[in-house]
C-alpha cells in the first residue's frame, strides 16, 4: 500500500506540473504578458518560459505545504491540488474587458467561498480516510491512482472553463504582445487569421504595416475598422504599447496623413495632397494610384463594376460602413 501511495503522488504530481506548465506557456503565455504589465502599471515584463516555470514551481509547494498539513494519501490525495489550480484560475482568468487596471470581479468574492466550501470537504474526507477500504490493482492499474488521476481532470477541466477563453481576447493580446516585442510580420499574421477585429487591433495594424514600410501597398488587404480615427492613440490606445512610441514613429509620416484621407474616404482631400508628394502619376504607390483614378473616375459620375479584388483600395472604398 505504501508503494502504491507513493507511485500515486508522483505521477499526481508529474500530471499537474505538465499540464501547469503546457498551459502557462502554449496558451495563456499572452494573457500573462498583458496581466503583468497592467499589474505593475508597465515596470516589469513578463518572460513566458520562465514565469510558466516559476508559476508552476510556486503552485506545486503550494500544494506540499497544504498536504503536509492534511496528510492525505488515500482517495482524496488530489484535493489538495485545489488550492493551486483556483490560483492558477484566477491568475488567467483576466477580463476581456480590462483597459488599465486588474479587476478580480466575481473571484473577489467567490474564491473565499469555495476556499470555505474546500475546507469543510477535506475535513470531511480526512475523518474517514482511516476507513476507506483497501483499493485494487497495482501500477497504472491501480484503482487508487485513477481515482486521483480522475479527481485532477476535474480540476483542469475547472481551469478551463473558469480562465480567460476568449479566442478573440487571446488574438487581440497576441497581437499586442507581438507587436510590442516587434514582431510586425507575426502580428500581421495573426490580423489575418482573426474573424473580427476592433480599433485598438485596427491602429496596430497600420502601425504594423508602416513599420515594414508597406503602407502605400498592402494595407488594404486587412481588416480595417474606425476610419481615420484609429491612425494614433487619441480615441484608441493599445494595451501594451506606449501612445508615445507610436505617436514618436508616425507624427511626421507623410504616408500616414494620405492614408488617414483613405481611410475616411476623402478622396478630393487625397488627390489634393498627393499631388504635392507625388506629381507624377507613375511615380504614385499602388494604393495612392488606384484611389487617384478612383476619384476621376467619380467625378465623372462612373462607377468600378463589381466584383473589387480583395486587397485593393477600391474594395475597401465600396466595402460596408
Amino acid at each position: 500500500m505504501r508503494f502504491e501511495s507513493k507511485f500515486m503522488r508522483i505521477s499526481c504530481a508529474i500530471v499537474f506540473c505538465v499540464f501547469t506548465f503546457c498551459y502557462l506557456y502554449f496558451y495563456q503565455a499572452d494573457i500573462l504578458v498583458l496581466t503583468q504589465h497592467l499589474a505593475s502599471n508597465g515596470q516589469t515584463h513578463y518572460v513566458p518560459w520562465l514565469g510558466a516555470i516559476l508559476i508552476t514551481f510556486v503552485l506545486q509547494l503550494c500544494q506540499i505545504g497544504i498536504n503536509s498539513l492534511l496528510k492525505l494519501s488515500k482517495r482524496g490525495y488530489a484535493l489538495t491540488y485545489f488550492p493551486s489550480v483556483l490560483l492558477l484560475t484566477i491568475l488567467t482568468a483576466i477580463s476581456s474587458n480590462v483597459t488599465t487596471s486588474i479587476i478580480f470581479g466575481v473571484w473577489a468574492w467567490l474564491a473565499p467561498l469555495l476556499l470555505i466550501l474546500y475546507v469543510v470537504l477535506v475535513l470531511y474526507v480526512r475523518r474517514y480516510e482511516p476507513y476507506e477500504p483497501e483499493v485494487r490493482g497495482v501500477g497504472f492499474t491501480s484503482q487508487l491512482l485513477w481515482i486521483n488521476l480522475g479527481i485532477m481532470f476535474a480540476f483542469f477541466l475547472f481551469v478551463g472553463m473558469f480562465s480567460n477563453s476568449d479566442k478573440h481576447f487571446h488574438q487581440k493580446v497576441k497581437v499586442e504582445v507581438l507587436v510590442h516585442n516587434h514582431k510586425y510580420c507575426n502580428a500581421l499574421h495573426t490580423v489575418k487569421q482573426m474573424q473580427t477585429v476592433d480599433s485598438s487591433t485596427t491602429m496596430l495594424t497600420i502601425y504594423s504595416v508602416a513599420r515594414i514600410g508597406h503602407l502605400s501597398d498592402s494595407l488594404y488587404e486587412y481588416r480595417l475598422v474606425g476610419g481615420s480615427d484609429v491612425l494614433r492613440p487619441g480615441k484608441v490606445h493599445s494595451l501594451l504599447l506606449p501612445d508615445s512610441v507610436i505617436d514618436k514613429a508616425t507624427k511626421k509620416s507623410v504616408h500616414y496623413q494620405l492614408t488617414g484621407f483613405l481611410l475616411d474616404r476623402n478622396l478630393p482631400k487625397f488627390t489634393r495632397f498627393v499631388t504635392k508628394y507625388y506629381p507624377v502619376d507613375s511615380l504614385r504607390p499602388r494604393y495612392y494610384a488606384e484611389a487617384y483614378k478612383l476619384h476621376a473616375l467619380l467625378a465623372k459620375g462612373l462607377t468600378p463594376k463589381p466584383p473589387y479584388a480583395k486587397g485593393s483600395y477600391t474594395h475597401y472604398y465600396f466595402a460596408k460602413r
